[in-house]
């Protein structure tokens, strides 16, 4: 297959989500795939940058770039060793440009916007592995980005020993 395919893995620093990036770099990127880090801040930001980039985000982002302390307080990124060593793996072993782009707001609303907008040939996300009672409860963002988008998503389940630990 010849071209450059771009790809989506949604990250919100939960072991669901770290494991679907792992997921997809063991399974499906390849030398030359672009993969966008999209990463949503829920929480209110202290900087500014929702305000600044408004609906569209911030601008896509080299992610070896964001090893610089400044960057990280600039777009509000937790440092995250494992989502760090898996970019670093996904670039050196797999040869994949990896770049990170930041939301904030709704889950749901910004993935769909990344999406639409990048645009990109696939999703991949984790899912929290949430029974009936508490997905009806608390929504599903992966059921409603499945349901939203126009690309496939890959939502990849923990494996069942970390059900606990997710929970």
């Amino acid at each position: 297959m010849a071209g450059v395919r771009y790809f989506g893995v949604a990250l919100d620093y939960s072991p669901s989500s770290k494991y679907a990036l792992k997921w997809a770099i063991d399974n499906i990127f390849r030398a030359d795939d672009v993969v966008i880090l999209l990463f949503v801040n829920t929480e209110s930001v202290d900087g500014d940058q929702s305000v600044l980039w408004g609906e569209e985000g911030s601008p896509l982002v080299p992610f070896e770039g964001l090893s610089e302390p400044n960057l990280q307080r600039h777009y509000q990124l937790k440092p995250d060793e494992e989502i760090t060593r898996y970019a670093e793996e996904a670039s050196t072993v797999k040869k994949v440009k990896v770049m990170a782009k930041f939301y904030w707001g709704d889950p749901k609303d910004k993935l769909v916007k990344a999406v639409v907008e990048t645009p990109l040939d696939a999703l991949v996300m984790g899912s929290r592995g949430y029974g009936t009672f508490a997905r009806t409860l608390l929504g599903s963002v992966s059921n409603y980005v499945v349901n939203s988008v126009p690309c496939p998503v890959t939502v990849v389940k923990l494996p069942p020993s970390s059900y606990e630990a997710e929970l």
